[in-house]
C-alpha cells in the first residue's frame, strides 16, 4: 500500500534517512557556535570595548517584519547585558531604505560612537564612508546581496562573507548570531524572533533556517510570549502559518501605513516587560492592520484592470506601501506580470513603481530591457522595485506591454500528490505535519483528488461556499465555488491542502479546495 508517508518520500525526493534527520527530535537541534564564525570575534570585541568605554551605542534597523525582528533582538541582548543602547528603524516614507549619509550626520550630533545596523548596511557605501570620516564605526548585520565594492565597516557578519553557510539566512538570523556570540548563549525568545524574521522575508527553508524555525514554533507553543501570541487569529494552533500569515502581515502593515516614525513603538513591542504597555501597542497594531486590508480591498476593486491583457502597468494614488500588495493581488488574479505606480511623496515628478510576476518573465532582466527610463530599480527574478519620470508613464506603458507579450509567464505545472476521500484523516495529517515546518524551498504539497461524483457534494450560503461532511472530524471545504457550476459536471477532479481548524475545542480537518477542474 502507498502510504501518505511514502507519496511524501516521493515528492521531496526523500530517502527515509534523509526524513529522520530532517524532523530530527529537538532536542538533538543544535545551532552554529557563534564563536566559528569569521568577524565574530572582532564585532564582540568592540562592542565590549565601547560598553567598557561607556560609548553611545545606536542599533539601525529596517521597517519590516525581518528588520523589526532584527532590531529587537539587538535591543533585548543589551537590556540583557544590562547596558542601554539606542535604536532606530527608519520610516519607509520620511527615511527610504538603509542608512544615509543624512541620519548618519544625526547620530553623531547625538554622540553615538557604535553603529550596529541589522537587515541592512551591506551596500550603504555612502553613509559608512561618511561614519568613518566622522569618527563612527559601524559594525554591518546583514544578508542583502554583496555588492561588487564591499562597504568600509568595521567588520560584517553576513552569510556569505563572514562564511556562515550558503544558504542565506535572515536579517534577524544574523543578528541571532551576534547576540549568541555577546551573551554566549541562545536566548529562547530570541531564537523565536529569528525563526519570525526566517518566515516573514521567505528565506529558503533548508540548512540552518529550517532548525531555527522549527525552534522558534516550539518554543512559541511552549513558552506563550505575550507580544507574539496576541497577534495570533488562532492561538490554539501554531504552525509557520502561524508566522506567514498571522504575525508577519500585521508587523508589516505598520512600515506600509505610518508615514511617520511611530513604527520604532514596534520595537517596544517585542522587547517590552510591561504587559500593559504591550497590550496597547498591540490595539494599534490591529487597527492599522485592519486599516491596510480595507485600502488595499478597496484599491482591487476599483482597480480599471482589463482582461486578455499581456502585462499590467497601473498608475494610482495608493500609499508606496501597498502597492507591492495591490500589484501581488493583480497578478494572482490575471496571470500576467504587474507593475503598480503611485506618486513619490518627496517629489511629485517621479513615480514609485513595485513589480510582481511569475516563471517566464523576469523582472531583473525586464529592467535591463527597460533601462533608459529609470531612475532607480532593483529586485529579483519575480518582484522588484523601481521609479521613474512621471512624465514617462505612458511610454513605459507600452514598452511595458510589448516586453510582456515577447516573455508571457509560464503556466505553472505543479506537482500534486493524489489521494482519496479516505485519505483525509487526522492521523495522515499529523504524517504530513511530520515534514513541516513549509516555506520557500520547501512548498507544502498540493493534493489532488480525482473524479468526485458532483451529486455527493452539498453546499451552504444559497449555493456560494462547497461544504460538504466526510466525517465527524472532516469535510470538504470551497469557498466561492458555485453549486450550479459544480453540479453541471458528473465528476471533477479537486486540488487542496488539508488545513486544521479548531472551535470549541473541537478540532476539524479540512480539504481547503484551491482549485478544480471537469
Amino acid at each position: 500500500m502507498n502510504s501518505i508517508y511514502n507519496k511524501l518520500l516521493e515528492y521531496y525526493h526523500l530517502s527515509d534517512e534523509e526524513f529522520k534527520f530532517l524532523s530530527k527530535p529537538l532536542s538533538e537541534v543544535v545551532l552554529k557556535d557563534p564563536t566559528t564564525i569569521n568577524g565574530m570575534k572582532e564585532a564582540v570585541d568592540r562592542i565590549k570595548r565601547s560598553i567598557k568605554a561607556k560609548e553611545k551605542i545606536i542599533i539601525y534597523g529596517d521597517y519590516d517584519c525581518d528588520g523589526i525582528s532584527a532590531t529587537s533582538i539587538m535591543v533585548k541582548t543589551f537590556s540583557k547585558l544590562n547596558y542601554p543602547v539606542a535604536y532606530y528603524i527608519p520610516s519607509r516614507y520620511m527615511d527610504g531604505y538603509g542608512i544615509n549619509v543624512e541620519n548618519i550626520s544625526k547620530i553623531a550630533k547625538a554622540g553615538y560612537k557604535l553603529i550596529i545596523t541589522v537587515d541592512n548596511g551591506i551596500s550603504a557605501n555612502e553613509a559608512i564612508d561618511k561614519a568613518k570620516e566622522l569618527g563612527i564605526d559601524v559594525i554591518v548585520v546583514d544578508h542583502h546581496e554583496v555588492p561588487v565594492e564591499k562597504v568600509n565597516a568595521f567588520i560584517i557578519i553576513h552569510p556569505i562573507v563572514s562564511k556562515i553557510s550558503p544558504i542565506v539566512g535572515s536579517g534577524g538570523y544574523m543578528s541571532l548570531f551576534l547576540s549568541a556570540g555577546l551573551l554566549g548563549y541562545y536566548d529562547d525568545y530570541l531564537v523565536t524572533l529569528a525563526g519570525l524574521s526566517t518566515i516573514s522575508d521567505l528565506m529558503e527553508l533548508k540548512d540552518y533556517n529550517r532548525d531555527v524555525v522549527r525552534l522558534a514554533l516550539n518554543n512559541l507553543e511552549n513558552n506563550h510570549y505575550p507580544s507574539l501570541m496576541m497577534l495570533l487569529d488562532n492561538p490554539s494552533l501554531i504552525t509557520e502559518k502561524s508566522f506567514a500569515l498571522e504575525i508577519a502581515p500585521k508587523i508589516n502593515s505598520i512600515g506600509r501605513m505610518q508615514e511617520d516614525t511611530s513604527i520604532n513603538r514596534l520595537v517596544k513591542y517585542l522587547t517590552s516587560e510591561s504587559s500593559e504597555e504591550i497590550i496597547n501597542i498591540k490595539e494599534w497594531i490591529i487597527s492599522t492592520n485592519e486599516e491596510r486590508k480595507n485600502l488595499t480591498k478597496e484599491a482591487i476593486i476599483t482597480l480599471p484592470v482589463l482582461d486578455n491583457l499581456s502585462g499590467i502597468c497601473l498608475l494610482t494614488d495608493m500609499k508606496e506601501g501597498l502597492i507591492g500588495l495591490i500589484a501581488n493581488r493583480v497578478m494572482n488574479d490575471k496571470k500576467v506580470p504587474v507593475i503598480v505606480f503611485t506618486s513619490d511623496d518627496k517629489d511629485p515628478t517621479i513615480l514609485k513603481g513595485s513589480i510582481r510576476s511569475k516563471e517566464g518573465f523576469n523582472v531583473v532582466k525586464a529592467f535591463k530591457s527597460l533601462d533608459k527610463y529609470l531612475l532607480t530599480g532593483g529586485g529579483h527574478a519575480l518582484a522588484g522595485g523601481l521609479s521613474i519620470k512621471k512624465a514617462d508613464f505612458e511610454n513605459f506603458k507600452t514598452d511595458f506591454e510589448n516586453l510582456c507579450r515577447q516573455y508571457p509567464i509560464e503556466e505553472e505545472n505543479e506537482q500534486t500528490i493524489k489521494i482519496s476521500l479516505t485519505d483525509i484523516t487526522l492521523d495522515n495529517y499529523k504524517i504530513l505535519r511530520s515534514f513541516a515546518p513549509f516555506g520557500m524551498g520547501f512548498k507544502e504539497p498540493t493534493f489532488e483528488i480525482d473524479s468526485l461524483p458532483t451529486r455527493s457534494l452539498s453546499f451552504i450560503s444559497q449555493g456560494k461556499h462547497l461544504s460538504t461532511p466526510l466525517s465527524i472530524k472532516s469535510k470538504i471545504l470551497g469557498f466561492n465555488l458555485n453549486e450550479g457550476e459544480i453540479k453541471a459536471n458528473k465528476t471533477i477532479n479537486i486540488f487542496g491542502n488539508f488545513n486544521l481548524s479548531e472551535y470549541r475545542n473541537v478540532q476539524t480537518l479540512e480539504f481547503r479546495i484551491s482549485k478544480y477542474t471537469k
